[in-house]
């Protein structure tokens, strides 16, 4: 839930108007920590959103690395270790398995868990914030918000999609690019028909909201990189709240802690060093 936080769109207009101008430059300088437009333009293609909001989730991720470090927040080498070995558990792997998994794939094994520790000091932020918010939602709550939200639960019988895996985001961005079925060699693809209830309740949300013949974003994962090609779906569902209790209160809590997130960094970033620069 934590990692999947839906990091909300601000911007100045002016920013965009000079990028051109500032290509290879510094777009905004935060807490004096710079913001280059490369770094805007890669974002932008990675989460498949404009540049206005690729900025301003590099803004909320200064911020945050601010924050940890102003709170003193700290991801110890025992629970760097302890995620890692969750991880490669999850993947069916040693952790010794997961570093050759990472360097085979071309990656960085120290980048790999200066991201990870990155993660946990994120995690403990918002736990903190959460907490702090002391969000409660009731099933009565959900089963209302249910009731006024049908379409959002309605979803798909069957979809056909291809997984896409690659050791970097730039391999996934040149696919994205190209025809669906041909991609580098260095790009492991596979064709997926899938039932929805074979398939975890997020990526399910995430097919929903993608159209038929596009990708999703590119995520990141232990073996990499990977993303989505939707070909189609077929059929539609609309289930009843006890068939998606859980689902429903997960949403309402989701939207709770994006306000609370969001009040939260409005604030900060109200009282921050921003130069925006021509």
């Amino acid at each position: 839930m934590l990692k999947k936080i839906s990091f909300a769109a601000f911007f100045l207009s002016f920013c965009m108007a000079n990028a051109s101008q500032i290509s290879n430059g510094i777009a905004v300088i935060i807490e004096n920590e710079p913001i280059t437009v490369n770094e805007v333009r890669k974002a932008a293609a990675q989460l498949q959103t404009n540049e206005a909001n690729a900025l301003n989730l590099l803004i909320r991720d200064r911020l945050e690395t601010a924050q940890i470090k102003n709170l003193k927040i700290e991801a110890s080498d025992y629970e760097l270790n302890q995620r890692l070995q969750k991880i490669a558990s999850e993947s069916g792997m040693s952790a010794s398995d997961l570093r050759s998994a990472v360097l085979s794939k071309g990656g960085d094994y120290s980048q790999f868990k200066d991201d990870v520790a990155k993660s946990i000091k994120q995690e403990k932020l918002y736990q903190s914030i959460f907490a702090e918010a002391k969000i409660n939602i009731s099933e009565n709550a959900a089963r209302a918000y249910f009731e006024q939200n049908r379409d959002l639960f309605a979803h798909f019988t069957d979809v056909s999609v291809t997984r896409y895996v690659a050791p970097s985001m730039q391999l996934l961005e040149a696919a994205r690019h190209s025809s669906p079925m041909n991609a580098n060699h260095s790009v492991h693809m596979d064709v997926l028909n899938l039932k929805s209830e074979q398939i975890p309740p997020q990526l399910r949300t995430i097919f929903q909201q993608t159209p038929d013949g596009t990708f999703t974003q590119i995520f990141q994962t232990p073996e990499g990189f990977e993303m989505f090609y939707v070909a189609s779906k077929k059929g539609q569902t609309m289930p009843e709240f006890d068939e998606v209790r859980d689902e429903a209160m997960n949403a309402l809590y989701k939207l709770e802690q994006d306000r609370v997130i969001g009040e939260y960094f409005n604030k900060l970033r109200a009282k921050a060093n921003v130069k925006y620069l021509r």
